[in-house]
């Protein structure tokens, strides 16, 4: 079966589906991945076929944290002038990638057009919500409101305005788009609401967010992207193995005008915490010019190979990292900046593995300590292998490849 995935965003948005094309490959199917051009490498080294669509996602990134922290539509905004100057070509690509494919998997910033071409060629669909936003949780409001403390009308209604502003949005695009460019497709753009009318996986755990209730949803958690034949270089492994296991500092996709002083806020706190670092840079930049013996600066290591041998992780809250570290039975200090960050955030901290969530605002060298200080405690350490086990127990890309064969119409494998 030929596949095609469609994905756009940072690495945590693209990552996942890296690692729903190695599944299907080993399943004997055909993937391939459209995708930011900027991630070309990373399908080559999993043998996935890549379709690169234009985009500077790094400066897209860099907006989103620097313009966006707690304001969902200025969010909607930096998005909307971002697609439209490279929407057609977006568009043209996807649709060129279309015609071949026997199924369409799609994700949020992808699923209208993902529909649309899977529509016009008659090609299998299946959405994927990275975040729960098409099925949520009765009991959870819309993810850019994380709080316990709103009743059911008001969470009913924060998710009903979401989906109509979310589909407003990609409709109005889609409009200026082919008024001036009429070949990318019909007058009108369809829509199918994923989980009700089109399948739908919920691509996280149930640690952190129960199932919806939609009847074509289904729940597999996080899809993590191994790297078993991966080595460290010599030199980080003799920096593990010269001390007790360090706390990571990964900031993933966030590029901000903050990293030169969220790096000095970072390692004056491991300074005075007594504790060992691998600072990854990241797109924050989290490059220091002086740092001590004992910090090593790193670039891309793989999370499945890394934090398992970590004592703590400081991290952004990005949905891959978040899911990473729980399942390495990993306590977190998580220093969220917009987007779906602050609400990961809180659903880690409520599982009783983190402590409270710390936005990137209010980031100092006392908090921060104090913070890392309680992930460090055997309590956290403790409930945070509970919360590793739960996990160990989910189907991950496994399921996701069965029910996908399923939804295709193919016998179960036995």
């Amino acid at each position: 079966m030929r596949v095609l995935m469609l994905a756009y965003g940072s690495r945590g948005d693209v990552q996942p589906f890296i690692a729903l094309g190695a599944a299907l490959r080993a399943a004997g199917h055909q993937p391939a991945l459209a995708a930011p051009a900027r991630f070309a490498s990373l399908a080559a080294e999993h043998r996935i076929a890549f379709v690169p669509l234009p985009g500077d996602t790094e400066q897209l990134a860099r907006q989103i944290a620097d313009e966006a922290r707690g304001r969902p539509l200025r969010l909607i905004g930096i998005i909307f002038r971002f697609a439209l100057p490279i929407g057609v070509e977006v568009a043209r690509r996807i649709q060129r990638a279309a015609k071949s494919a026997d199924l369409i998997v799609h994700t949020f910033l992808t699923v209208a057009l993902g529909h649309l071409y899977a529509q016009q060629y008659g090609a299998a669909e299946c959405a994927v919500d990275l975040f729960p936003f098409f099925d949520p949780p009765a009991e959870l409001a819309n993810i850019m409101w994380p709080t316990t403390k709103m009743g059911f009308y008001w969470r009913r209604l924060s998710h009903v305005f979401a989906q109509r502003v979310f589909c407003l949005s990609q409709s109005i695009t889609y409009r200026v788009l082919r008024h001036r460019h009429p070949d990318i497709g019909p007058p009108r753009l369809p829509w199918a609401m994923p989980g009700r009318a089109i399948p739908l996986l919920l691509a996280y755990s149930s640690v952190l967010v129960p199932p919806g209730s939609a009847p074509l949803s289904v729940q597999t958690g996080a899809w993590q992207l191994q790297h078993p034949h991966w080595q460290a270089p010599p030199d980080l492994a003799a920096f593990l193995a010269a001390g007790p296991p360090p706390v990571v500092v990964s900031f993933g996709s966030m590029a901000t005008r903050d990293g030169p002083r969220i790096a000095a806020t970072v390692l004056e706190t491991l300074r005075q915490t007594g504790q060992r670092g691998i600072v990854q840079r990241g797109w924050a930049n989290l490059d220091p010019k002086r740092v001590s013996n004992g910090i090593y600066l790193a670039g891309e290591i793989p999370h499945d190979w890394l934090l398992p041998q970590a004592a703590a992780i400081i991290h952004h809250g990005g949905a891959g990292t978040t899911a990473a570290a729980l399942r390495a039975g990993l306590p977190a200090v998580i220093v969220p900046f917009a987007a779906d960050q602050p609400f990961w955030a809180w659903r880690a901290y409520l599982t009783g593995a983190n402590p409270a969530p710390l936005p990137i605002a209010e980031l100092s060298v006392e908090r921060l300590s104090v913070a890392l200080q309680q992930a460090l405690s055997p309590q956290n350490r403790i409930r945070a292998e509970q919360i590793a086990r739960q996990m160990a127990l989910e189907g991950g890309v496994g399921q996701a490849v069965a029910q996908i064969e399923q939804w295709a119409g193919l016998p179960a494998k036995v």
